[in-house]
């Protein structure tokens, strides 16, 4: 959870985007309930703006039924360098797939089909790919008729496709 939340400003000057209130509570629990109806009791969060505001609020995790744990970036590493940097922290079995979220996206979709996709298919990684109408402010991602992600298009005037990456993602245990 690396950025600042620029866009949102001044709502975002007192706290990080994840922690915004959203239906009476941080937008950040909600997405950590549906990480727990979908069977994960562990998680390991990358902060770095704001960072104690996570803790101060979540404690351990207890309350929601999670095992939670927090790992501080000091300078920005981007989302490969944020997964990077609480790789140690990651306590999936051999057999077992490591979810990413980005902290700030919550979808509908059914994260225990995804997971269980992601372990039939045995794939590398797999990403929970969306539509959408107008796909130049996100980026695209490109896939091929077996659906195998083909490119990573950053933000362009013509994009290729209307499909964008939602911010869940399995892959292989650590």
């Amino acid at each position: 959870m690396g950025g600042r939340g620029t866009r949102l400003r001044p709502l975002t000057l007192t706290a990080p985007k994840p922690m915004l209130p959203t239906a009476g509570v941080p937008f950040l629990t909600h997405q950590m309930a549906r990480a727990r109806e979908a069977g994960i009791d562990h998680v390991v969060l990358a902060t770095s703006y704001r960072a104690e505001t996570f803790e101060e609020y979540f404690g351990d995790g207890s309350a929601l039924g999670i095992d939670l744990e927090y790992v501080t970036e000091t300078q920005p590493l981007g989302t490969g360098g944020g997964i990077r940097n609480v790789a140690e922290r990651l306590r999936a079995k051999p057999d077992e797939p490591v979810i990413v979220f980005n902290g700030d996206v919550l979808s509908g979709h059914d994260i225990a089909a995804q997971v269980a996709l992601h372990e039939r298919s045995a794939a590398a990684v797999t990403l929970y790919l969306t539509e959408v109408d107008d796909p130049r402010a996100f980026g695209c991602v490109p896939v091929d008729e077996t659906g195998r992600v083909t490119a990573f298009l950053e933000k362009t005037p013509e994009p290729v496709t209307n499909l964008i990456n939602a911010g869940s993602t399995c892959s292989g245990a650590t």
